[in-house]
């Protein structure tokens, strides 16, 4: 992975740069047009010189992958994230594939604010397609209220914890093997 804190040093001196990053602080349109090949650079070092969440939308599912995998040379995994567009229609009757669904909760608890209590210093770069941001999500209020965490050593009381997981959605098994399950066994608690 190319060290970002040397090259930003080379961006730091163009004052466009800096025209730029202050046009974005005040929130003004901006439009700016960039090689293809210098586009992962130029998200990174905004992404480091704002430090805030950065939402980076394509108009392709596609370009989106790619900007996706392209910045993964520039910034850590964990920070970079792919919101990935539903599998099925919003009028199909069918299920929607597991994974996809798990990353597209996992982006959005990332951007929530939901990670358990880490610092906001791991505020994540999103990568998405229009076509993903158009499927509907639950309102902010609702996710935020569904949100919880559970840190070794809590003292829960194991029913409270199955009630308040049902209540989030999870499916209660008789075997966890997939996510969204949990299963009760005695005195242990199985969630995936």
């Amino acid at each position: 992975m190319p060290e970002l804190s040397k090259l930003l040093k080379l961006i730091d001196s163009v004052p466009e740069y800096h025209s730029l990053l202050d046009e974005l602080k005040q929130r003004s349109d901006t439009t700016v047009v960039v090689l293809d090949a210098a586009r992962p650079y130029l998200v990174a070092a905004l992404y480091e010189s704002l430090r805030l969440p950065v939402l980076v939308v394509t108009a392709q599912p596609e370009n989106a992958k790619k900007l996706h995998e392209q910045l993964l040379s520039w910034r850590a995994s964990g920070l970079v994230r792919f919101f990935p567009e539903p599998d099925v229609l919003p009028y199909e009757r069918l299920a929607s594939d597991t994974t996809t669904e798990m990353e597209r909760i996992q982006v959005l608890s990332a951007l929530a604010g939901c990670n358990g209590g880490e610092t906001d210093v791991d505020l994540p770069l999103v990568v998405a397609s229009t076509a993903a941001l158009m499927s509907r999500t639950a309102p902010h209020r609702d996710f935020i209220s569904a949100c919880h965490t559970v840190k070794l050593g809590m003292d829960i009381p194991p029913f409270k914890l199955l009630g308040r997981l049902e209540a989030m959605g999870y499916q209660i098994e008789n075997v966890v093997e997939v996510p969204g399950t949990v299963s009760h066994r005695g005195g242990i608690i199985d969630i995936f």
